[in-house]
């Protein structure tokens, strides 16, 4: 019997050890671009954050594979890198001009010359990450060699959706090279569905001089992609362009990019647009253009969205003073309620009324959300508090 036991534990360690990550390490970089020299053998890079749930998912479940494993350890050097240590921000500056880590995981691969061969972000399957570890392998499909081919022929559509792709794979906005292709065709021939594949991939800049053209021939593009697939290019470019400018807030060049997609004309992007100007307002404390903005469109763009009603109702009960603004606020609070009933809610009518001094009507919602407390078991420490002190008005 004890021997069979300590047989078992033993297969369990085995098997612990089996499962250990054996791919993707942190190791010294310069020993391991001396390794790929003397082994002939390609470096795949790994840009990983500690926190990051997607690295963390490959470690434990896509690097232990044992197919995975032969592959990699066979075909490549395999190093990891912190992005967010010094060490991690050293190699990031170090490669910026072959790609970019925007997000993690970001994979670059590069031969022992650390030419670019490809890049790739995000989570990946056993079967995809082995597939594209595969495809980099081949000189047809690595970066320079696309690169090459598309500048020897720039006229060439299949070779500039290939160079575009692989362009943005490493991070990067491929618009100069749309505009290097774009400048060999006449305006009749863009109107094709793998013209329109290259416009949609390569043009991401909001002020690039094509923007307005895809905006103005919208209609002669439906015809061959559809309505859906033009509309949904350009509210993505607005969304991808005005995001990182709203949270950064960088109102000069917001205010220029706007301009562009307000031209647009377009129910979503207008919307975009309501949101992001509230949000620029509010990081710049400019709460006379918040109460503009709100009081103008939020009937039009939020009236069926609880969220974005309560936060407005939130910044005009810290902010904003006058009866009439506030009158609009309660509008907007109760119409929140009437979508979800929430506790909050109520304390926020209650509170607004008391910063108008109706003092009446706070003690009205404050007693409502008490019953609707006893009703669905909330707590009403908060609501207690605050019954107490507009009692005393």
């Amino acid at each position: 019997m004890k021997k069979t036991l300590t047989f078992l534990f033993f297969i369990c360690c085995l098997l612990s050890f089996s499962q250990k990550q054996t791919l993707f390490l942190d190791v010294n970089y310069e020993a391991a671009l001396a390794q790929s020299k003397k082994e002939n053998k390609p470096i795949a890079l790994m840009f990983y954050a500690k926190w990051c749930s997607h690295c963390n998912k490959m470690k434990n479940e896509v690097f232990i594979d044992p197919e995975v494993i032969t592959f990699y350890s066979s075909n490549y050097i395999c190093v990891a890198i912190d992005a967010e240590s010094a060490v991690g921000g050293t190699m990031k500056n170090k490669f910026q001009n072959k790609f970019l880590v925007k997000s993690y995981p970001t994979f670059g691969f590069i031969d022992s010359n650390e030419n670019l061969l490809t890049c790739m972000a995000g989570e990946f399957k056993k079967e995809v990450f082995i597939q594209e570890g595969q495809k980099a392998l081949l000189p047809e499909n690595q970066f320079n060699v696309i690169k090459e081919q598309f500048n020897a022929d720039n006229s060439n559509s299949e070779k500039c959706l290939r160079y575009i792709i692989a362009y943005r794979k490493a991070g990067f906005d491929a618009t100069e090279i749309t505009q290097k292709y774009l400048k060999t065709k006449q305006e009749s021939e863009l109107f094709t569905e793998l013209n329109w594949k290259i416009i949609a991939n390569g043009i991401n800049n909001l002020s690039a001089k094509e923007v307005p053209f895809i905006a103005s021939k919208r209609e002669e593009f439906a015809k061959v992609v559809g309505m859906p697939r033009v509309e949904k290019k350009l509210i993505y470019m607005v969304s991808d362009n005005l995001k990182s400018l709203v949270e950064i807030g960088d109102t000069i060049q917001y205010n220029k990019k706007r301009t562009i997609a307000a031209s647009l004309q377009i129910r979503k992007v207008d919307s975009l647009l309501f949101h992001y100007d509230l949000a620029i307002d509010e990081f710049s404390s400019n709460w006379k253009n918040y109460k503009k903005n709100s009081e103008a469109l939020a009937t039009k763009f939020a009236w069926k969205d609880s969220n974005t009603l309560v936060s407005i109702c939130n910044n005009y009960l810290a902010h904003i003073d006058d009866k009439k603004s506030l009158d609009f606020a309660i509008t907007y609070a109760k119409q929140a309620l009437s979508l979800s009933e929430s506790l909050e809610k109520y304390i926020l009518i209650a509170n607004l009324y008391a910063k108008e001094k109706d003092y009446s009507n706070a003690l009205v919602y404050l007693n409502n959300g008490k019953n609707s407390a006893a009703n669905y078991g909330w707590k009403t420490e908060e609501l207690d508090k605050l019954l107490l002190e507009y009692k005393k008005h």
